[in-house]
């Protein structure tokens, strides 16, 4: 599998880790789909996320809506592509569209057949057991989803947006204690604390740490 988990496609180091799986792919001028995490009336983000494959070398040729301006055409355009782009924005609606349109089974399939996938964000978390970490960076459940369960393609799950000024695990997990914000102790089995100045990619079940990512495991206590 081909996988990058970043906060910020524009910093250095994420920049890096799209860099290395569009290598990976090994294609001329990798041709990429885009899943939305939410409609884009304007497709601003999606215009953005284009221009920086171009700068890249790439071609963003696809867009997919998993709400109201889903299209059957664009799903089957997404599944020829040799990376799908999994955006940022709402992790909790980004899920239950995914799990709406029936896509967790069959993004799955794609990553394990040789599809190269790059998550932003919320599609970072997405690509992990589950997104039980969102409410870490301050994500809610504003739409009711109850199955947290994602793609499971990594080991490990995934925090974006570390605050600066942070520089071990051990404190992040005070201030959450600080701020009283709930969560699943099972999550910090293997949990990656991501600045925006981080990456991690996944290339051929070899994890490299692009930056300075946070690791937390069993092994740390408060």
């Amino acid at each position: 599998m081909k996988l990058a988990l970043l906060s910020d496609p524009s910093s250095v180091n994420g920049l890096q880790a799209i860099k290395l799986v569009l290598s990976a792919q090994q294609k001329a001028v990798a041709k990429v789909g885009y899943i939305a995490s939410g409609p884009e009336p304007d497709r601003h983000y999606f215009r953005q996320t284009q221009v920086l494959y171009k700068n890249l070398g790439a071609r963003l040729v696809c867009y997919l809506e998993l709400e109201t301006g889903f299209d059957e055409e664009s799903l089957v355009e997404l599944f020829s592509c040799d990376v799908i782009h999994l955006a940022g924005g709402d992790t909790f609606r980004f899920l239950k569209g995914l799990h709406h349109r029936r896509l967790i089974p069959r993004l799955r399939e794609y990553a394990r057949a040789g599809g190269a996938l790059i998550g932003v964000s919320a599609g970072a978390m997405i690509m992990t057991p589950s997104i039980e970490s969102a409410p870490l960076c301050g994500d809610s459940n504003d739409v009711g989803l109850d199955n947290l369960l994602a793609l499971s393609l990594t080991p490990f799950h995934f925090m974006p947006h570390l605050p600066a000024g942070f520089t071990t695990p051990v404190d992040f997990i005070a201030y959450l204690h600080k701020r009283g914000v709930a969560f699943d102790d099972s999550l910090f089995e293997y949990l990656y604390l991501c600045q925006d100045t981080a990456a991690i990619t996944v290339i051929d079940g070899k994890v490299d740490e692009i930056g300075e990512p946070l690791l937390w495991t069993r092994c740390i206590e408060v």
